[in-house]
């Protein structure tokens, strides 16, 4: 049966729709009326409720068109804030951004010994340090696979600490705080959306610590039940092929991880990979080899979701226009593509702290949810 929706559910749907828009850009009240499809008189109850609530501010007068003026909306970063967790196999991260998703701390974190304990002692730090009535919940991002419904880490590859750890749960508990996991890939996934390129994409993390995929569709994120995550390192590409660390044979992690990818070659990590590029013969057969891996990988996902992007993320990230270039060659060869669709392949936002905001964009995520 279709659910009956009251006026205030109706309301404050409305309301969270408009803070979701501003979150990506400032907008003027009309534009908000043309985006959300809202009456002018509707969109303007809104922003003024925002306004009086200090959410939103209004910034200076721009002239648009014969001397019209708009004053455009924007968020207010300081109204709300977010923890965010980023656990990795090396070195874990901590820090609180605003609502505008900007950090504005952010702490490493020892991933040996009890990094459960050290995370809870950061978190605590941070907490100690600013407004905690301003907090709106914790977002942790976590190799796979996991049970992001049930907050619990299951199995992922090299990373023994935290398996089978209900993370959520426990540091919800800790600080009376709502606390969301999701999986990093797909983290950098919803975090690529809101920069508004795209719809539907493939976002590839590729790095030290293995391959994961992320998938956005019509833009919502693709999930299994449970909220399982596309596994995209450990989707085979040979039957036959190498061992992987998760007991399935083939795995693309296996052969276009950057450790797997460089072994037994001069090369420590993929920037010096990239770096001798143009000297070096070995290297540029190396890219290409990856080119080749992570085309046969995108192929098995498109052939099964429609996407019309794929954005690199991760150590790979560096360098991009050269791997970006043999990777659509690749794909171009591929007759499925190469007859029926064209897909770009794009490099994902590349700044320094992006796993952090995407964090943080966890549960400002779930915050904006209705």
């Amino acid at each position: 049966m279709p659910k009956v929706r009251n006026a205030e559910y109706t309301k404050e749907y409305n309301r969270k729709v408009v803070l979701r828009l501003l979150r990506s850009h400032p907008a003027s009240r009309a534009e908000l009326a043309r985006l959300t499809g809202l009456t002018r008189a509707a969109t303007s109850l809104i922003a003024n409720e925002l306004l009086a609530d200090g959410v939103i501010r209004e910034l200076a007068p721009e002239i648009v068109g014969r001397g019209r003026s708009v004053i455009p909306l924007a968020i207010c970063p300081d109204k709300y804030y977010a923890i965010s967790v980023c656990l990795e196999r090396d070195v874990c991260e901590v820090g609180l951004c605003d609502f505008s998703g900007d950090p504005v701390v952010c702490r490493k974190v020892p991933a040996h010994g009890d990094p459960l304990a050290e995370v809870i002692a950061q978190i605590e730090r941070l907490l100690a340090e600013h407004d905690r009535s301003r907090v709106l919940g914790i977002g942790i991002s976590s190799p796979g696979p996991l049970d992001s419904e049930r907050g619990a880490i299951l199995n992922p590859p090299r990373f023994p600490q935290w398996h089978g750890v209900e993370v959520a749960p426990k540091l919800s508990k800790w600080f009376s705080l709502p606390a969301y996991l999701e999986n990093n890939a797909m983290a950098l996934a919803m975090h690529q959306h809101r920069l508004g390129t795209s719809e539907d994409f493939l976002l590839m993390l590729v790095d030290q610590g293995g391959i994961g995929g992320g998938i956005v569709t019509r833009g919502k994120p693709l999930y299994g039940s449970r909220h399982f995550n596309c596994e995209l390192g450990h989707a085979s590409i040979r039957y036959d092929g190498r061992l992987c660390e998760c007991g399935n044979r083939g795995c693309l992690e296996a052969y276009a991880s950057i450790p797997n990818l460089l072994r037994g070659t001069s090369f420590p990590d993929w920037s010096s990979l990239i770096d001798a590029y143009g000297t070096d013969p070995e290297a540029k057969k190396l890219i290409q080899r990856e080119a080749m891996y992570l085309a046969t990988g995108i192929v098995n996902m498109v052939s099964l979701v429609n996407v019309d992007t794929i954005y690199l993320a991760g150590d790979i990230r560096y360098g991009f226009s050269i791997l970006a270039d043999y990777l659509d060659l690749e794909l171009a060869g591929r007759s499925l593509l190469q007859k029926n669709r064209f897909i770009q392949v794009l490099p994902a936002d590349f700044r320094s702290d992006v796993k952090v905001v995407a964090a943080a964009d966890i549960a400002f995520s779930r915050f904006l949810e209705v």
